[in-house]
Formats: C-alpha cells, sequence, structure tokens
C-alpha cells in the first residue's frame, strides 16, 4: 500500500512483542490517508476493510490516521495469550 498508494519515500516499521501483546506500528511520509477511506461506508477501501476484520479476528485493533506533517500511521494491537488488547 505505502509504494501503490502512499507515494511515500519514507517507511518505517517497528514490530514489538511483550509477553501479553503483540504490536506493529507502520509510518510514512507519502501524501497521507483521506478521512473518507477511513469510513466505514467507503467500498472503495477494501484493503481498509480486511485489515481491520483481521485484526478483529485475531482478538486484536488496528487504528489507521494521518499524521500532522503527512503520511500515515498504521497502528495493529493484537493481545497474546488472551490478554486485553490495550
Amino acid at each position: 500500500n505505502v509504494a501503490r498508494h502512499a507515494k511515500a519515500t519514507r517507511v518505517s516499521i517497528r514490530l514489538e512483542q511483550t509477553p501479553a501483546l503483540l504490536r506493529l506500528e507502520v509510518k510514512d511520509n507519502g501524501v497521507g490517508i483521506s478521512t473518507h477511506c477511513l469510513s466505514a461506508t467507503d467500498t472503495k477501501s477494501l484493503g481498509v476493510i480486511g485489515m481491520r476484520e483481521r485484526a478483529v479476528a485475531c482478538g486484536g485493533e488496528l487504528d489507521i490516521c494521518p499524521n500532522s506533517g503527512g503520511g500515515t500511521t498504521v497502528l495493529l494491537r493484537v493481545p497474546l495469550n488472551g490478554s486485553a488488547s490495550r
């Protein structure tokens, strides 16, 4: 998605694991995601919908938000061992 849609020149990926939580953060400096694409009613954003559905199926949650200076951050949190996601 970063290469195809964001036109980003930089991407950072951070993966952290604790005994209770797996956390994946992807940030880019691209054009940023529109709030329309984040809407649950946008049927053209099937990729976003699919990512959210897969996160929920694992008991986790997915947040996608535009960065204040441009670009987008995608944050996935998945509980491990039946823990709460936060």
